[in-house]
């Protein structure tokens, strides 16, 4: 999933979040449209907000507890 800006032929920004799945585009969840560049900005913010709490863990933490950095070993 990610996030859209599309331009509207009003000349409004619509931001929707997005995903793709067997070739295809399909629109998750729409967030708003607007005319001002920091308010497009505001939408895909709170959207990508959306993306974390919709889809869970998708960042892998390869760090310990401790700070340091695991490594994986193959016998």
């Amino acid at each position: 999933m990610y996030v859209r800006k599309k331009k509207n032929r009003s000349g409004t920004v619509s931001v929707v979040v997005v995903s793709k799945c067997s070739g295809k585009y399909k629109e998750i969840k729409s967030f708003g449209s607007t005319n001002s560049a920091e308010e497009a900005e505001d939408l895909c913010n709170e959207a990508q907000r959306w993306i974390s709490a919709y889809a869970g863990q998708e960042e892998l933490d390869f760090e310990d507890r401790m700070g340091g950095r695991k490594t994986l070993l193959r016998e």
